[in-house]
């Protein structure tokens, strides 16, 4: 089984956050498999006492939603976010069942995912016709 070096361990939280900077700005919108290894890396920084998991899991269920609500950004990429913005808001939940003092945070990061507004974007500049852009 193959083990991280203490040096990769201590990196852990640095990459999780550069990888959750990359997704909310959408800069590699086309390599969903980006959110998997994002979500992975924040698992193994909790597993290594480098993030604590209720932190790790809320910040990254707001990386994903206010990425998938930034009409600014690529829907599809927009769509990828939304669709992986359950697996840190499921244990969030665990967490809120075993700390009921932690309850009422959930529920407001649920209501937020229930009331998201996933209006489609603006098209670019040059998309637009001719009479949208003059104004």
């Amino acid at each position: 089984m193959h083990t991280l070096e203490h040096s990769s361990i201590r990196r852990l939280p640095e990459h999780w956050r550069w990888l959750g900077t990359r997704i909310r700005l959408g800069l590699t919108p086309d390599e969903p498999r980006l959110i998997a290894a994002y979500l992975e890396i924040g698992r193994q920084a909790c597993l290594a006492d480098r993030l604590h998991p209720w932190r790790m899991s809320e910040q990254s269920f707001q990386t994903l939603l206010a990425t998938a609500l930034d009409r600014q950004l690529p829907w599809h990429w927009r769509v990828h976010c939304l669709n992986h913005a359950h697996q840190p808001l499921m244990q969030l939940e665990r967490f809120a069942e075993s700390r009921p003092e932690w309850r009422p945070q959930f529920v407001v990061l649920v209501q937020r995912l229930a009331r998201a507004d996933m209006q489609p974007g603006e098209p670019p500049c040059d998309e637009r016709p001719v009479a949208r852009r003059l104004r």
